[in-house]
């Protein structure tokens, strides 16, 4: 066989078998999609959990600050109290007495 008839034999064959190559693609192309798939369902999993403790992190610094403003609030309700109904004052500076030990 010469040169040019193998490369016809070749093309004929390719023509006969049309529908396994193009199936054969399709598999190829399917396998690849499934691991691009799987790569980025990986990259997402890993993204939702760093989302989680940072949603948990928030949620404690909330619950921190919400406590701080209570305390806060406390002390000025206090201070309140004590100007109004006890008729206190915070001292000045000439009323401030200074207690040194020995």
């Amino acid at each position: 066989m010469t040169q040019i008839q193998l490369v016809k034999l070749i093309g004929q064959e390719i023509r006969q078998r049309k529908l396994v190559i193009v199936l054969l693609l399709a598999c190829i192309f399917s396998a690849l999609a499934v691991v691009q798939m799987s790569h980025l369902n990986r990259q997402l999993t890993i993204q939702q959990e760093l989302n989680y403790q940072q949603r948990d992190h928030l949620d404690t610094e909330w619950r921190n600050l919400l406590l701080e403003q209570r305390a806060l609030a406390e002390h000025s309700r206090v201070e309140e109290i004590a100007r109004r109904q006890l008729n206190m004052q915070r001292p000045t500076g000439k009323h401030d007495v200074t207690v040194t030990l020995p």
